[in-house]
């Protein structure tokens, strides 16, 4: 399910790209490339982050985590860099996505850390 989750997310962002920020510069073939390959790292990364976090490696959790967040913004940065003359909105609009992002995944994260904590 979390593999499925990732590829829609990836066809609707690059769709979103393709309708709205290509007359601004930002190519929706590389956002999707970038998008398929860093949603497949954080994939990796995140869950690693995860389990060291449920083993209490804090230190080896970090290095995960700063994977996780690299992997995380990549595409968004890559929306930021290309954008060429767009409006004030345009860029407020991608900010506001990567927070609304990084909102949901923390609350991911954090339920799914409970969740395996209690399996254990």
């Amino acid at each position: 399910m979390w593999t499925g989750s990732i590829f829609i997310y990836t066809i609707v962002a690059t769709l979103v790209v393709w309708k709205s920020l290509r007359k601004y510069g930002v190519n929706p073939l590389a956002f999707f490339i970038i998008d398929a390959i860093t949603s497949w790292s954080y994939g990796v990364t995140s869950a690693r982050m995860v389990m060291q976090i449920i083993a209490r490696n804090m230190q080896t959790a970090r290095k995960w985590a700063i994977g996780a967040a690299l992997s995380f913004i990549t595409p968004q940065l890559y929306i930021l860099i290309a954008a060429h003359n767009a409006p004030a909105d345009v860029y407020r609009i991608v900010i506001g996505v990567i927070s609304a992002l990084f909102l949901f995944t923390a609350l991911s994260l954090y339920f799914e850390i409970r969740k395996k904590k209690n399996e254990v």
